[in-house]
Order: C-alpha cells, then structure tokens, then sequence
C-alpha cells in the first residue's frame, strides 16, 4: 500500500492503518509531558488504573510509575499489537492489555480505582457521554480525561489545520455542564527535531495545509494545552 502525503485528520485512518506512525507521533517527546503534570491534579499513587484507549502503550507504561497496577484497554488490534511488541521501560510497568471498546469496557462494576481516557478521540460527541458512563460505572473512585480545550486541536496551529470537525467546545460542554468535571488546563511543547520528522508524523496525521506551512516557516516545534476533566 502506498503511502499517502497526509490522512487529513482521519484518525481512524491512523489507528487501523498507520500505528507506527502514531507511535513516532505519540513517542516524540513532551516538555513537560502529560504525565509528569497529572500526579499534581489528581494522586494516581497506589491506584488501579484502567487506561482507556491505551493505543501503542505509551500512556500505560508512563501511568505504571505512579500506580500500583494499570490495566490498559485498546479496540484496535494493531495498536495492541504495538503495545504488546514494545519492551516495557524502567521498572514499572503494566499488568497488561485487553481488547475492548471504550463505549462497553470489559470490566466489571466498581473494579478499578481509576479510569483514565488520555487524549482519547470519541468522535461524534455522543461517544463521549458513553465513555463517561461507562468509566463511571467501572471506576471506584475518579474517572480522569485529559483532552484538548476549544480552540487547540493540533496545538499551536489550529488555525491552519482544515478537514476537521471543530467540535471541542461541545465536548468541553458535555464534561463540565453536563456531567459536572472539574477540569485544569496545561500546556506543553513537542520537539520534533526536524522538519523531515515533524512532516512525516505531524504534518502525515493534520494535513497537507499544515505540511506546507510546517515547510515554509521551517517549524520543528508544536506548542499544545490539554485539559484535565476528572470526577469522582
């Protein structure tokens, strides 16, 4: 199969299709990252977590270094191939893996300490209440997602991405007004290195407006903020 210059936002695209493009995409690193800045929001300290939409593993593994277990659950089968293949870094690391949908965990009542969906896309919105129903069903204690506030899919360049459908402001809404979250933003940046690499992940996954830019300004850096929802 031949490799098309961009996907043009089409993450479902990316998920079946390209997994170690979003394994370069995801690995790249964060200054801070996530993950270093969540244990001060919410204490994942001796915690069972269940890492929804754990994809290649990444967030599983950089969850294990403050929980007592995570388990991470991934739909799609080659990014649990992904996960499952990569060598675990450090001494923590996760239980393991299962197969399943975030809309129908396969997990029971109350068995978890913790559910987490971190950079999770639920598209169309719907998915999300599902998703919050669901955590809030398997989780004793928080139900934590970490997402991206209105005006910041793909970062800094939102405004130059095209083909997507602009709905964090509903998303935002159904996790505060509607399910009553509480919810802290933070903010980190992505080194890519270069323009080759920052092209080929970036660029592959937000479009071919985005490459051309990317190219033109000589960019190898995206500024991003996150939100943290979380409700017990």
């Amino acid at each position: 199969m031949t490799r098309p210059e961009s996907i043009e936002n089409r993450w479902d695209i990316l998920y079946r299709d390209y997994p170690e493009v979003y394994a370069a995409f995801s690995s790249t690193p964060y200054q801070p990252t996530i993950y270093e800045q969540l244990p001060a929001i919410v204490d994942l300290r001796g915690q069972v977590i269940a890492d929804i939409g754990a994809g290649t593993g990444e967030s599983s593994r950089s969850l294990a270094q403050y929980a007592m277990r995570v388990i991470g659950v991934e739909r799609e089968m080659a990014m649990l191939q992904q996960a499952t293949a990569s060598p675990e870094r450090g001494p923590a690391e996760p239980t393991g893996y299962l197969a399943g949908d975030a809309l129908a965990l396969p997990l029971a009542d109350d068995s978890v300490d913790i559910v987490t969906g971190l950079t999770l896309a639920l598209y169309p919105p719907d998915r999300y209440r599902a998703f919050i129903r669901e955590g809030l069903r398997v989780a004793r204690g928080l139900v934590v997602y970490v997402g991206i506030p209105p005006g910041w899919y793909g970062g800094e360049l939102y405004d130059v991405i095209e083909g997507f459908e602009r709905v964090d402001d509903v998303v935002d809404r159904i996790f505060i007004e509607e399910f009553g979250f509480s919810h802290q933003d933070i903010e980190s940046v992505q080194e890519y290195g270069s323009v080759d690499h920052i092209v080929s992940t970036y660029g592959f996954i937000f479009g071919r407006r985005v490459i051309d830019h990317l190219r033109k300004v000589g960019k190898t850096s995206i500024r991003w903020r996150f939100r943290v929802y979380w409700r017990a």
